[in-house]
């Protein structure tokens, strides 16, 4: 199944890629939330880690890989045995993929993925995160799509949301000039609003 998907590239980017980071991997005294996302995650992680004021490490499993790529769930399941643990996983991925259908082929394969979250990782809450507003009205109209798929599977679940696209589109100025990235205060935006999200899980633990 890999070596087909593999072999068909029109399903890859020009450049695909994973960036993965454990924050303080040899310390286990305070929350650690497993951040899985696009470039935006990459951008965020650090940034929500020094905010949490000693709190909460914000790990990070960034790629390009779309959720139809078969090795995606592997990559994530020994990604997660390295960390070891954590106190709540964050999911968003909706700005790679392109080649998938964002009508009926997008809900589907995300669903898919938060089945695997949810069982891979049992008794540990998962937050799904709506992808980011972009500069590209066409892409925009794909994101909002996409996030409205979100919203309903997130429903359907019983699963909370961040969501990342309504700061990111009501503050434009904090884009970067590639109409996709942020600006380091659009990061600590969104990292802002991750931690007022995560916050019951970040004092209860």
């Amino acid at each position: 199944m890999a070596d087909t998907f593999l072999h068909d590239r029109k399903k890859l980017e020009t450049f695909e890629w994973d960036n993965v980071w454990i924050e303080h991997a040899e310390k286990d005294d305070i929350t650690r939330i497993l951040y899985i996302g696009d470039s935006i995650s990459v951008g965020t992680r650090h940034i929500a880690t020094g905010l949490g004021l000693q709190k909460a490490y914000f790990d990070n499993f960034g790629t390009s890989k779309a959720l139809d790529n078969p090795c995606f769930c592997d990559a994530l399941r020994l990604f997660g045995v390295q960390e070891g643990y954590r106190h709540a996983v964050i999911f968003n991925n909706g700005l790679h993929g392109w080649h998938i259908d964002d009508e009926k082929e997008y809900p589907e394969y995300y669903e898919k993925m938060v089945l695997f979250l949810l069982d891979a990782f049992k008794g540990t809450p998962v937050f799904l995160v709506l992808t980011t507003h972009v500069r590209d009205e066409e892409l925009n109209k794909r994101v909002v799509k996409r996030n409205g798929a979100v919203k309903a599977i997130a429903k359907k679940h019983c699963l909370p949301t961040i969501d990342f696209y309504t700061p990111s589109a009501e503050n434009p100025d904090l884009i970067s000039g590639d109409g996709v990235h942020f600006t380091e205060e659009g990061y600590h935006v969104l990292a802002k609003t991750a931690l007022q999200e995560l916050q019951t899980v970040i004092e209860t633990k």
